[in-house]
């Protein structure tokens, strides 16, 4: 069944400070139509498709942002013009068994497909660690990274912890004290074993983190859990069967500067893609100035979409939720410039410190004598296009 979002406009308006955008959007999606004119018609694919990481989201707005409120909801995608640039813009829900097909991923989906979907995308949504770890099985190049900051991390009890916990010391001075445990997703890849080879005991960590916090309230706020500092903070502060305030740190500020949500083409398709990139990527930049400048249009977008069950039947995310994820890509400029004053492009000082993490950890999946400054680029980055 399908939905279009112009029926839902006149619904109550998110209680942020309305700026220029709702100003002059009289009608969904009329500032997309006046923000992004550059005609894409003659060079990029129509539609043009991009998998997302996850389920609709605050961290996902910059996209949503060149559609508006004048898309069509349909399970698991949002279809509309992208601006009045001449094509049509699909997104893509992920998520293996609910946005992807079971097993797939959005780095498998820009060679096989997304089975559910029946499409192959053009751009997905990445991290900078895969991206090196499956570099000759799932090759792809990152060419925009609307987070500067990877929102991933540790969350804690704030009335249990109230020093908290900011530095990789901090987390290895937990472990050995036995007050609590570490419960994360694994400690064979990634964050996880990059926090074991930093010097956190292994037997300090739990595996099995799905997104649940289930081990955090039953041990009564004594461990450490995974989670998303643009959510998790958010909702057991307010639920989820806790209801006192939460504090969280990032993987960046424990050593582990990633880039994750970068957008990212399959290598074999870089010169197919390059002229339509070229036009699309400043706009995907403008994007981000825009959505973090005014929110309300996306965030109404997202919200409706997900209160109506079309990304999954589980996931829906009230206003005070996603208007939470909103404010704290902002405050924490995790949706930001990076180290100049440009959005969206790529530090090469952290790439390199990244690939010297990652690189032990490279097998079969990788690329002998990967250079890791392959894996990502600014070629398509306006410089010119930045948060004031």
């Amino acid at each position: 069944m399908k939905k279009s979002r112009s029926a839902f406009m006149a619904t109550a308006l998110v209680s942020l400070s309305l700026g220029a955008q709702q100003a002059s959007a009289q009608e969904p999606g009329a500032f997309a139509a006046q923000a992004y004119t550059t005609p894409l018609a003659e060079v990029c694919p129509d539609p043009f498709i991009v998998q997302k990481d996850w389920l609709a989201q605050a961290e996902h707005g910059a996209l949503y942002q060149m559609i508006g409120g004048a898309g069509t909801m349909e399970s698991g995608r949002y279809t509309g013009p992208l601006g009045s640039t001449g094509i049509d813009l699909v997104i893509l829900e992920g998520g293996g068994g609910m946005g992807l097909g079971d097993g797939e991923t959005a780095y498998s989906s820009l060679y096989m497909g997304n089975s559910k979907a029946g499409l192959r995308p053009h751009l997905g949504y990445q991290e900078l660690d895969n991206a090196f770890i499956f570099s000759k099985r799932f090759p792809v190049v990152g060419v925009a990274a609307p987070l500067n900051i990877a929102p991933q991390g540790l969350f804690w009890d704030r009335g249990t912890y109230p020093e908290g916990f900011k530095s990789i010391e901090d987390i290895i001075a937990f472990a050995e004290s036995g007050k609590g445990m570490i419960y994360v997703s694994t400690i064979q890849r990634t964050f996880g074993l990059y926090l074991v080879q930093s010097g956190v005991p292994r037997d300090a960590f739990v595996e099995g983190y799905r997104g649940d916090g289930e081990n955090f309230v039953t041990n009564n706020g004594t461990w450490l859990n995974q989670g998303f500092v643009t959510s998790e903070p958010f909702a057991f502060s307010t639920g989820n069967n806790w209801g006192k305030p939460i504090d969280a740190v990032t993987v960046g500020e424990l050593g582990y500067p990633n880039y994750s949500g970068m957008l990212s083409v399959a290598t074999d398709r870089m010169d197919e893609l390059a002229p339509c990139l070229e036009k699309l990527v400043p706009i995907i930049q403008q994007a981000v100035v825009d959505y973090m400048d005014d929110p309300t249009e996306v965030l109404e977008t997202i919200h409706e979409f997900t209160q109506e069950g079309y990304a999954t039947s589980w996931w829906k995310l009230s206003m005070d939720k996603l208007e939470f994820g909103w404010k704290t890509l902002k405050e924490q400029q995790i949706m930001g410039n990076g180290s100049n004053d440009v959005v969206a492009d790529f530090d090469e000082n952290r790439i390199a410190t990244m690939f010297e993490i990652v690189s032990p950890w490279l097998d079969e999946r990788a690329l002998e004598d990967l250079d890791p400054q392959t894996v990502v680029t600014n070629r398509f980055i306006d410089p010119s296009i930045g948060l004031k």
